[in-house]
């Protein structure tokens, strides 16, 4: 919903130029889509414990700062989408695998945070993206069967979790392109959320 991969790519990066380290373009891939706890993981294998530490501390620093010359933009088409799925009173709840000190904040100032029935964040389940642990906690807070839930997705993770929840994954992918075996997971791949209401209104357009 929020064009936030540039802005944590850019995190990174900067992080990276701190502490002297490289951060590649599959490494970012990697951490896309991830949880606080996952990240750290897959960092530590890529600096180790001492280097991730640093790491991690500067990561801290230029997210604050990023965050703040930069906030987020709202993809396009989410409010449409939104529009549209309301009309047809369909519930919507997020999953996303930010912290929920920094999702509710970020939603709130987008004007998203009413648009949600609920919002569960990485922090309340024991695994991350992509285990499916978030989107089965999601669809509980709703009362809806994982199997007839839609899930939006820009990760590769996303998708794998939300494929492993048994629910209908879609990916607007941002960054990142996914690879054969996560598309083969999706029931489509689309440019923009533009598309993705178009497909609704084809497939679900009598609800």
């Amino acid at each position: 919903m929020l064009d936030t991969e540039r802005t944590y790519r850019e995190v990174f990066r900067r992080a990276a130029s701190d502490c002297g380290v490289e951060f590649s373009d599959e490494l970012n891939r990697r951490l896309v889509g991830r949880n606080s706890a996952d990240t750290r993981a897959i960092l530590r294998d890529a600096y180790g414990d001492a280097g991730v530490e640093r790491f991690m501390g500067r990561c801290r620093h230029h997210h604050e700062v990023c965050f703040t010359e930069t906030p987020p933009a709202i993809k396009a088409g989410l409010v449409e989408l939104l529009d549209w799925l309301d009309e047809r009173r369909v519930p919507k709840v997020v999953a996303t695998s930010t912290r929920r000190e920094y999702a509710i904040p970020r939603l709130e100032r987008a004007g998203l945070l009413s648009r949600f029935a609920s919002i569960t964040t990485g922090d309340q389940v024991p695994r991350g993206k992509p285990a499916p642990d978030i989107y089965l906690l999601a669809a509980r807070t709703i009362d809806v069967p994982p199997e007839r839930c839609v899930v939006l997705e820009d990760s590769e993770a996303g998708i794998a979790g939300a494929h492993a929840a048994g629910m209908t994954p879609l990916m607007v992918p941002d960054l990142v392109q996914p690879c054969d075996e996560v598309r083969c997971l999706t029931t489509g791949v689309f440019a923009s959320l533009v598309e993705v209401r178009a497909f609704l209104a084809e497939r679900f357009g009598a609800l």
